[in-house]
Protein backbone atom coordinates (compact mmCIF):
# COMPACT_ATOMS: atom_id res chain seq x y z
CA UNK A 1 0.00 0.00 0.00
CA UNK A 2 0.79 3.67 -0.51
CA UNK A 3 2.89 4.60 3.02
CA UNK A 4 1.11 7.69 3.43
CA UNK A 5 -2.06 5.02 3.97
CA UNK A 6 -0.32 2.79 6.63
CA UNK A 7 -1.40 3.59 10.71
CA UNK A 8 2.62 4.44 11.31
CA UNK A 9 2.50 6.79 8.44
CA UNK A 10 -0.27 8.79 9.07
CA UNK A 11 0.52 8.86 13.32
CA UNK A 12 4.31 9.41 12.10
CA UNK A 13 2.69 12.18 9.76
CA UNK A 14 0.47 13.65 13.01
CA UNK A 15 3.40 13.52 15.70
CA UNK A 16 5.83 15.43 13.12
CA UNK A 17 3.69 18.07 12.96
CA UNK A 18 3.28 18.03 8.78
CA UNK A 19 -0.46 17.43 9.03
CA UNK A 20 -3.20 18.03 11.94
CA UNK A 21 -5.08 14.95 13.31
CA UNK A 22 -8.34 17.73 11.81
CA UNK A 23 -6.46 17.50 8.08
CA UNK A 24 -5.91 13.82 8.29
CA UNK A 25 -9.89 13.54 9.57
CA UNK A 26 -11.29 15.36 6.42
CA UNK A 27 -9.73 14.03 4.18
CA UNK A 28 -10.87 10.86 5.66
CA UNK A 29 -14.67 11.95 5.87
CA UNK A 30 -14.47 12.73 2.10
CA UNK A 31 -13.20 9.79 1.13
CA UNK A 32 -15.94 8.12 2.98
CA UNK A 33 -18.27 9.99 0.85
CA UNK A 34 -17.02 8.68 -2.09
CA UNK A 35 -16.58 5.57 -0.96
CA UNK A 36 -20.40 5.13 -0.64
CA UNK A 37 -20.25 4.32 -4.06
CA UNK A 38 -19.34 0.80 -2.90
CA UNK A 39 -22.10 1.04 -0.21
CA UNK A 40 -19.90 0.97 2.77
CA UNK A 41 -21.16 2.85 5.59
CA UNK A 42 -24.47 3.09 7.69
CA UNK A 43 -23.57 5.71 9.69
CA UNK A 44 -20.57 8.12 9.06
CA UNK A 45 -18.99 9.93 12.31
CA UNK A 46 -18.39 13.00 11.46
CA UNK A 47 -19.24 14.71 14.76
CA UNK A 48 -16.97 12.40 16.64
CA UNK A 49 -14.57 11.97 14.42
CA UNK A 50 -13.92 15.70 14.50
CA UNK A 51 -13.91 15.94 18.04
CA UNK A 52 -11.77 13.48 18.97
CA UNK A 53 -9.18 14.97 15.63
CA UNK A 54 -9.70 18.37 17.24
CA UNK A 55 -8.81 17.12 21.44
CA UNK A 56 -5.72 15.49 20.05
CA UNK A 57 -4.59 18.66 18.17
CA UNK A 58 -4.60 20.19 21.44
CA UNK A 59 -3.21 17.62 23.28
CA UNK A 60 -0.53 17.70 21.23
CA UNK A 61 0.28 21.44 20.78
CA UNK A 62 0.37 21.08 25.45
CA UNK A 63 3.40 18.83 24.98
CA UNK A 64 1.03 16.02 26.35
CA UNK A 65 2.23 12.38 25.75
CA UNK A 66 -0.04 10.84 22.94
CA UNK A 67 -1.38 7.11 22.75
CA UNK A 68 0.13 4.69 19.60
CA UNK A 69 -2.40 5.01 17.09
CA UNK A 70 -2.97 9.26 17.71
CA UNK A 71 -4.66 10.26 14.67
CA UNK A 72 -4.87 6.84 12.83
CA UNK A 73 -8.39 7.18 11.39
CA UNK A 74 -10.22 3.71 12.36
CA UNK A 75 -13.99 2.03 11.36
CA UNK A 76 -15.78 -0.64 12.82
CA UNK A 77 -18.63 -2.72 12.02
CA UNK A 78 -21.75 -1.70 12.51
CA UNK A 79 -22.67 -4.92 15.29
CA UNK A 80 -20.08 -2.92 17.52
CA UNK A 81 -21.92 -0.71 20.34
CA UNK A 82 -20.85 3.18 20.38
CA UNK A 83 -22.40 4.86 22.73
CA UNK A 84 -25.21 7.14 21.68
CA UNK A 85 -26.27 5.53 18.53
CA UNK A 86 -27.76 2.19 18.34
CA UNK A 87 -26.46 -1.41 17.47
CA UNK A 88 -27.61 -1.99 13.97
CA UNK A 89 -25.89 -5.60 13.23
CA UNK A 90 -26.64 -5.15 10.03
CA UNK A 91 -30.61 -4.96 10.63
CA UNK A 92 -32.76 -2.21 9.62
CA UNK A 93 -35.79 -2.36 12.77
CA UNK A 94 -32.62 -2.25 14.80
CA UNK A 95 -32.59 1.39 14.02
CA UNK A 96 -35.19 2.17 16.58
CA UNK A 97 -33.46 0.49 19.49
CA UNK A 98 -32.33 2.70 22.13
CA UNK A 99 -28.83 3.78 21.96
CA UNK A 100 -25.78 1.70 23.20
CA UNK A 101 -24.91 2.96 26.92
CA UNK A 102 -21.26 2.78 26.78
CA UNK A 103 -18.19 1.40 23.85
CA UNK A 104 -17.63 -2.11 22.99
CA UNK A 105 -14.81 -3.19 24.82
CA UNK A 106 -12.68 -3.33 21.91
CA UNK A 107 -13.96 -0.61 20.37
CA UNK A 108 -13.12 1.57 23.23
CA UNK A 109 -9.59 0.38 23.41
CA UNK A 110 -8.97 1.90 19.37
CA UNK A 111 -10.45 5.08 21.03
CA UNK A 112 -8.16 4.82 24.29
CA UNK A 113 -4.74 4.77 22.10
CA UNK A 114 -6.01 7.56 20.10
CA UNK A 115 -7.61 6.47 16.83
CA UNK A 116 -10.11 8.56 15.15
CA UNK A 117 -13.28 7.15 14.18
CA UNK A 118 -15.18 7.76 10.83
CA UNK A 119 -17.52 5.51 10.51
CA UNK A 120 -19.82 2.15 11.35
CA UNK A 121 -19.97 -0.27 7.99
CA UNK A 122 -22.45 -2.40 6.65
CA UNK A 123 -22.33 -5.77 7.39
CA UNK A 124 -24.94 -8.98 6.59
CA UNK A 125 -28.18 -8.75 8.46
CA UNK A 126 -27.40 -9.58 12.09
CA UNK A 127 -24.21 -11.39 10.71
CA UNK A 128 -25.81 -14.39 9.18
CA UNK A 129 -23.89 -14.53 5.55
CA UNK A 130 -20.61 -14.60 4.05
CA UNK A 131 -21.40 -12.53 1.20
CA UNK A 132 -21.79 -9.17 2.21
CA UNK A 133 -25.18 -8.94 0.35
CA UNK A 134 -27.93 -7.64 2.87
CA UNK A 135 -31.46 -7.96 1.71
CA UNK A 136 -32.64 -4.98 3.78
CA UNK A 137 -29.17 -2.20 3.21
CA UNK A 138 -27.97 -3.96 -0.28
CA UNK A 139 -24.76 -5.41 -1.40
CA UNK A 140 -21.65 -4.15 -0.20
CA UNK A 141 -19.33 -3.64 -3.24
CA UNK A 142 -15.50 -5.09 -3.95
CA UNK A 143 -13.51 -1.98 -4.89
CA UNK A 144 -11.47 -3.81 -6.95
CA UNK A 145 -14.46 -4.81 -9.38
CA UNK A 146 -18.10 -3.27 -7.94
CA UNK A 147 -19.64 -5.85 -10.05
CA UNK A 148 -18.55 -8.67 -7.28
CA UNK A 149 -19.08 -9.34 -3.25
CA UNK A 150 -16.61 -8.46 -0.26
CA UNK A 151 -17.31 -11.42 0.92
CA UNK A 152 -19.25 -10.93 4.87
CA UNK A 153 -20.70 -10.48 7.40
CA UNK A 154 -17.49 -8.22 7.94
CA UNK A 155 -17.84 -6.52 4.63
CA UNK A 156 -18.24 -2.54 5.27
CA UNK A 157 -15.04 -2.50 6.76
CA UNK A 158 -13.06 -5.00 4.30
CA UNK A 159 -14.38 -2.24 1.01
CA UNK A 160 -13.50 0.86 3.83
CA UNK A 161 -9.99 -0.37 4.01
CA UNK A 162 -9.18 -2.07 0.63
CA UNK A 163 -10.70 1.74 -0.65
CA UNK A 164 -8.01 3.07 0.90
CA UNK A 165 -10.78 5.44 3.39
CA UNK A 166 -8.85 4.04 6.34
CA UNK A 167 -6.27 1.61 6.69
CA UNK A 168 -7.71 0.26 9.77
CA UNK A 169 -10.81 -1.17 10.71
CA UNK A 170 -12.39 -3.49 13.29
CA UNK A 171 -14.58 -6.70 12.50
CA UNK A 172 -15.68 -9.98 14.17
CA UNK A 173 -15.05 -13.51 13.06
CA UNK A 174 -17.37 -16.74 13.82
CA UNK A 175 -16.79 -18.75 11.05
CA UNK A 176 -14.57 -16.48 8.88
CA UNK A 177 -16.33 -13.16 8.41
CA UNK A 178 -12.73 -11.44 9.29
CA UNK A 179 -10.71 -13.43 6.66
CA UNK A 180 -12.94 -14.07 3.76
CA UNK A 181 -13.63 -10.41 3.69
CA UNK A 182 -9.96 -9.79 4.04
CA UNK A 183 -8.82 -12.53 1.40
CA UNK A 184 -11.60 -11.29 -0.89
CA UNK A 185 -10.83 -7.10 -0.95
CA UNK A 186 -7.19 -7.79 -0.79
CA UNK A 187 -6.42 -6.53 2.64
CA UNK A 188 -5.45 -8.51 5.90
CA UNK A 189 -6.99 -9.91 8.34
CA UNK A 190 -6.80 -11.13 12.29
CA UNK A 191 -9.00 -13.57 13.53
CA UNK A 192 -7.07 -13.75 17.87
CA UNK A 193 -7.58 -17.19 19.36
CA UNK A 194 -11.26 -17.61 20.76
CA UNK A 195 -11.52 -15.86 24.01
CA UNK A 196 -8.26 -13.22 23.24
CA UNK A 197 -10.12 -10.46 23.35
CA UNK A 198 -13.26 -9.35 25.15
CA UNK A 199 -16.57 -9.29 22.94
CA UNK A 200 -18.09 -7.26 25.36
CA UNK A 201 -20.59 -5.24 23.44
CA UNK A 202 -20.44 -6.60 20.09
CA UNK A 203 -23.99 -8.15 18.85
CA UNK A 204 -23.72 -12.17 19.48
CA UNK A 205 -23.63 -14.49 17.21
CA UNK A 206 -22.63 -17.66 18.33
CA UNK A 207 -20.72 -16.97 21.38
CA UNK A 208 -18.82 -19.92 21.96
CA UNK A 209 -17.23 -19.32 18.62
CA UNK A 210 -17.09 -15.66 18.26
CA UNK A 211 -13.89 -13.58 18.26
CA UNK A 212 -13.41 -9.93 17.52
CA UNK A 213 -10.29 -8.45 15.89
CA UNK A 214 -8.78 -6.16 13.55
CA UNK A 215 -8.48 -6.10 9.32
CA UNK A 216 -6.10 -2.99 7.69
CA UNK A 217 -4.19 -2.59 4.36
CA UNK A 218 -0.93 -3.79 5.63
CA UNK A 219 0.41 -6.09 7.86
CA UNK A 220 2.38 -3.36 9.97
CA UNK A 221 -1.00 -1.82 10.57
CA UNK A 222 -2.13 -5.04 11.58
CA UNK A 223 0.05 -5.50 14.51
CA UNK A 224 0.02 -1.87 15.70
CA UNK A 225 -4.06 -2.36 16.20
CA UNK A 226 -3.26 -5.90 17.81
CA UNK A 227 -1.06 -3.85 20.18
CA UNK A 228 -3.45 -1.69 20.79
CA UNK A 229 -6.31 -3.85 21.20
CA UNK A 230 -4.28 -5.57 23.29
CA UNK A 231 -3.96 -2.88 26.23
CA UNK A 232 -0.51 -1.86 24.82
CA UNK A 233 0.85 -5.21 25.29
CA UNK A 234 2.08 -7.81 23.09
CA UNK A 235 4.46 -10.42 22.19
CA UNK A 236 7.99 -9.85 20.41
CA UNK A 237 7.26 -10.01 16.98
CA UNK A 238 10.17 -12.50 15.92
CA UNK A 239 11.60 -11.58 12.39
CA UNK A 240 13.40 -14.63 10.47
CA UNK A 241 10.57 -15.97 9.54
CA UNK A 242 12.55 -18.38 6.68
CA UNK A 243 13.44 -20.63 9.81
CA UNK A 244 9.55 -21.53 10.90
CA UNK A 245 8.47 -24.67 10.30
CA UNK A 246 5.45 -24.74 7.89
CA UNK A 247 2.59 -27.06 7.78
CA UNK A 248 0.36 -26.75 4.75
CA UNK A 249 -3.22 -28.50 5.25
CA UNK A 250 -3.82 -30.16 2.55
CA UNK A 251 -6.45 -32.98 2.63
CA UNK A 252 -9.92 -31.57 3.21
CA UNK A 253 -8.95 -28.08 1.88
CA UNK A 254 -7.05 -28.63 -1.61
CA UNK A 255 -9.46 -30.41 -3.19
CA UNK A 256 -11.94 -27.91 -2.14
CA UNK A 257 -10.36 -24.83 -4.18
CA UNK A 258 -10.02 -23.39 -7.14
CA UNK A 259 -6.44 -24.20 -9.03
CA UNK A 260 -5.62 -20.30 -8.34
CA UNK A 261 -6.79 -20.26 -4.71
CA UNK A 262 -4.21 -23.67 -4.13
CA UNK A 263 -1.78 -21.72 -6.02
CA UNK A 264 -1.70 -18.83 -3.42
CA UNK A 265 -1.41 -21.10 -0.88
CA UNK A 266 1.70 -23.12 -2.79
CA UNK A 267 3.31 -19.53 -3.42
CA UNK A 268 4.01 -18.74 0.16
CA UNK A 269 5.02 -22.28 1.56
CA UNK A 270 7.87 -21.76 -0.61
CA UNK A 271 8.61 -18.75 0.66
CA UNK A 272 9.75 -21.14 3.78
CA UNK A 273 12.56 -23.34 4.08
CA UNK A 274 10.52 -25.60 5.62
CA UNK A 275 7.30 -26.64 4.53
CA UNK A 276 5.28 -30.17 4.51
CA UNK A 277 2.02 -31.06 3.85
CA UNK A 278 -0.45 -32.25 6.31
CA UNK A 279 -2.93 -34.61 5.37
CA UNK A 280 -5.49 -34.37 8.43
CA UNK A 281 -8.29 -36.44 8.96
CA UNK A 282 -12.01 -35.37 9.84
CA UNK A 283 -11.93 -31.86 8.47
CA UNK A 284 -15.53 -32.21 6.87
CA UNK A 285 -16.62 -33.40 10.27
CA UNK A 286 -15.20 -29.82 11.79
CA UNK A 287 -16.93 -27.63 9.62
CA UNK A 288 -20.38 -29.55 10.40
CA UNK A 289 -19.66 -29.54 13.95
CA UNK A 290 -18.98 -25.87 13.62
CA UNK A 291 -21.85 -25.58 11.30
CA UNK A 292 -24.13 -26.96 14.28
CA UNK A 293 -22.52 -24.91 17.23
CA UNK A 294 -23.22 -22.05 14.97
CA UNK A 295 -26.63 -22.15 13.82
CA UNK A 296 -28.01 -23.59 17.56
CA UNK A 297 -26.25 -20.41 19.14
CA UNK A 298 -27.40 -17.91 16.94
CA UNK A 299 -30.58 -18.89 17.03
CA UNK A 300 -31.19 -19.31 20.93
CA UNK A 301 -29.39 -15.89 21.04
CA UNK A 302 -32.31 -14.22 19.38
CA UNK A 303 -34.70 -16.25 20.79
CA UNK A 304 -33.17 -13.69 23.84
CA UNK A 305 -32.63 -10.79 21.84
CA UNK A 306 -37.14 -10.62 21.25
CA UNK A 307 -36.81 -13.22 17.98
CA UNK A 308 -40.12 -14.28 19.09
CA UNK A 309 -41.88 -10.74 19.10
CA UNK A 310 -40.28 -9.21 16.16
CA UNK A 311 -39.76 -11.87 13.75
CA UNK A 312 -41.62 -9.92 11.14
CA UNK A 313 -38.40 -7.07 11.10
CA UNK A 314 -36.64 -10.34 9.65
CA UNK A 315 -35.37 -11.11 6.32
CA UNK A 316 -36.85 -14.56 4.85
CA UNK A 317 -33.45 -15.77 4.94
CA UNK A 318 -32.61 -15.28 8.07
CA UNK A 319 -35.65 -15.97 9.50
CA UNK A 320 -35.35 -19.18 8.12
CA UNK A 321 -32.35 -19.50 9.46
CA UNK A 322 -33.55 -19.08 12.89
CA UNK A 323 -36.21 -21.31 13.01
CA UNK A 324 -34.16 -24.10 11.36
CA UNK A 325 -31.94 -23.68 14.18
CA UNK A 326 -33.97 -23.58 16.85
CA UNK A 327 -35.24 -27.03 15.64
CA UNK A 328 -31.62 -28.43 16.58
CA UNK A 329 -32.00 -31.21 19.17
CA UNK A 330 -29.52 -30.40 22.12
CA UNK A 331 -27.91 -33.46 21.63
CA UNK A 332 -27.11 -32.66 18.18
CA UNK A 333 -25.47 -29.66 20.05
CA UNK A 334 -23.58 -31.36 22.96
CA UNK A 335 -22.17 -33.80 20.33
CA UNK A 336 -20.83 -31.33 18.41
CA UNK A 337 -19.11 -29.41 21.42
CA UNK A 338 -17.92 -33.02 22.76
CA UNK A 339 -16.51 -33.40 18.81
CA UNK A 340 -14.61 -29.63 19.18
CA UNK A 341 -12.88 -30.87 21.97
CA UNK A 342 -11.14 -33.54 19.63
CA UNK A 343 -11.31 -31.70 17.31
CA UNK A 344 -9.10 -28.78 19.16
CA UNK A 345 -6.69 -31.41 20.70
CA UNK A 346 -6.06 -32.71 17.37
CA UNK A 347 -5.09 -29.78 15.72
CA UNK A 348 -3.32 -28.37 18.85
CA UNK A 349 -0.80 -31.58 18.62
CA UNK A 350 0.14 -30.72 15.06
CA UNK A 351 1.87 -27.89 16.48
CA UNK A 352 4.73 -30.51 18.53
CA UNK A 353 6.03 -30.54 14.81
CA UNK A 354 5.39 -26.94 12.94
CA UNK A 355 5.28 -23.50 13.66
CA UNK A 356 2.96 -22.36 11.84
CA UNK A 357 -0.44 -23.71 9.18
CA UNK A 358 -1.05 -22.52 6.55
CA UNK A 359 -4.18 -23.19 3.73
CA UNK A 360 -6.67 -21.12 1.99
CA UNK A 361 -8.74 -18.39 2.96
CA UNK A 362 -11.45 -19.02 0.30
CA UNK A 363 -12.27 -21.43 -2.20
CA UNK A 364 -11.72 -18.80 -4.86
CA UNK A 365 -11.77 -15.21 -5.42
CA UNK A 366 -14.62 -12.42 -5.00
CA UNK A 367 -17.78 -14.05 -6.91
CA UNK A 368 -19.96 -11.89 -8.73
CA UNK A 369 -22.86 -10.25 -7.23
CA UNK A 370 -25.94 -12.37 -6.32
CA UNK A 371 -24.35 -15.18 -7.50
CA UNK A 372 -26.45 -18.27 -6.52
CA UNK A 373 -23.58 -20.89 -7.72
CA UNK A 374 -20.40 -20.72 -9.80
CA UNK A 375 -18.53 -23.77 -12.07
CA UNK A 376 -15.22 -23.59 -11.34
CA UNK A 377 -12.30 -24.23 -13.98
CA UNK A 378 -12.24 -28.13 -13.76
CA UNK A 379 -16.50 -28.33 -13.39
CA UNK A 380 -16.85 -27.87 -9.52
CA UNK A 381 -20.15 -26.35 -8.42
CA UNK A 382 -20.13 -23.51 -5.31
CA UNK A 383 -22.66 -21.67 -3.97
CA UNK A 384 -20.82 -18.69 -2.49
CA UNK A 385 -23.51 -18.16 0.63
CA UNK A 386 -22.57 -21.58 1.43
CA UNK A 387 -19.24 -21.97 1.06
CA UNK A 388 -17.35 -18.95 0.98
CA UNK A 389 -16.76 -19.76 4.61
CA UNK A 390 -15.53 -23.73 3.32
CA UNK A 391 -11.31 -22.97 4.32
CA UNK A 392 -12.36 -20.81 7.34
CA UNK A 393 -14.94 -22.79 9.61
CA UNK A 394 -12.20 -25.97 10.76
CA UNK A 395 -9.99 -23.11 12.21
CA UNK A 396 -12.54 -21.34 14.15
CA UNK A 397 -13.88 -24.60 15.48
CA UNK A 398 -9.57 -25.08 17.13
CA UNK A 399 -10.63 -21.67 18.53
CA UNK A 400 -6.86 -20.88 16.91
CA UNK A 401 -5.18 -17.51 16.04
CA UNK A 402 -5.10 -16.98 12.30
CA UNK A 403 -4.09 -14.08 10.40
CA UNK A 404 -5.32 -13.93 6.38
CA UNK A 405 -2.70 -12.37 3.89
CA UNK A 406 -3.68 -11.37 0.67
CA UNK A 407 -1.85 -12.99 -2.60
CA UNK A 408 -0.92 -11.89 -5.97
CA UNK A 409 -1.64 -14.64 -8.35
CA UNK A 410 -0.08 -14.68 -11.73
CA UNK A 411 -3.36 -14.89 -13.86
CA UNK A 412 -5.45 -13.94 -11.47
CA UNK A 413 -7.01 -10.27 -11.78
CA UNK A 414 -8.91 -10.31 -8.04
CA UNK A 415 -6.93 -11.14 -5.00
CA UNK A 416 -6.84 -14.65 -2.99
CA UNK A 417 -5.55 -15.46 0.12
CA UNK A 418 -4.46 -17.43 2.45
CA UNK A 419 -5.03 -18.34 6.11
CA UNK A 420 -1.16 -18.35 8.66
CA UNK A 421 -2.54 -20.06 11.87
CA UNK A 422 -0.88 -20.52 14.74
CA UNK A 423 -0.95 -22.32 18.47
CA UNK A 424 -2.80 -21.22 20.97
CA UNK A 425 -1.73 -17.62 21.98
CA UNK A 426 0.36 -17.39 18.96
CA UNK A 427 -1.03 -14.13 17.54
CA UNK A 428 2.75 -12.80 17.48
CA UNK A 429 4.51 -15.23 15.77
CA UNK A 430 1.40 -15.17 12.60
CA UNK A 431 1.87 -11.32 12.67
CA UNK A 432 5.52 -11.89 12.31
CA UNK A 433 5.90 -13.71 9.06
CA UNK A 434 2.50 -11.59 7.61
CA UNK A 435 4.91 -8.72 8.21
CA UNK A 436 8.01 -10.40 6.53
CA UNK A 437 6.32 -12.24 3.49
CA UNK A 438 4.82 -8.54 2.91
CA UNK A 439 8.40 -7.17 3.01
CA UNK A 440 9.69 -9.85 0.54
CA UNK A 441 6.65 -9.03 -1.50
CA UNK A 442 5.35 -12.65 -1.41
CA UNK A 443 1.93 -11.41 0.30
CA UNK A 444 0.39 -8.11 -0.54
CA UNK A 445 -1.76 -6.95 -3.65
CA UNK A 446 0.41 -4.85 -4.95
CA UNK A 447 -2.03 -2.94 -7.27
CA UNK A 448 -4.73 -0.36 -5.58
CA UNK A 449 -7.73 -0.08 -6.91
CA UNK A 450 -9.02 3.51 -7.23
CA UNK A 451 -8.93 5.47 -3.88
CA UNK A 452 -12.12 6.54 -2.97
CA UNK A 453 -11.59 10.19 -3.49
CA UNK A 454 -10.54 10.02 -6.95
CA UNK A 455 -6.82 10.81 -6.54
Amino acid sequence: MAPERSAAAIRDAFLSGRRSAVQITADCLARATAAQRFNVFSRVLETEALAAARALDRRLAAGLAMPALAGVPFVAKNLFDLRGHPTLAGAAPRQADAPAARDAAVLRALLDAGAVPIGLTHMDEYACGATGENVIGGAVRNPWDPSRITGGSSAGTAAAIAAGVVPLGLGSDTNGSIRAPAAFCGIWGLRPGTGRLSTQGCFPYAESLDAAGPMAADAGSLALAWRALRGGASDALVSGHGRLRIGVLRAGFAEHAEPQAWNAVLRVAAAFTSARMIDLPDVDRARDAASIISAYEVARNHLRHGFAGRHAGYSAMVRQRMLAGLALPDDWYRTAQAWRRVWRARMQTLFQGVDLLLTCATPYAAPPVGAERLVGEQGRIYAPRADAGHMTRPVSLAGLPVVAAPVAVPGADMPLGVQLIGPPGGEAPCLAAAMRLEEEGVCGFPAQPRPADGR
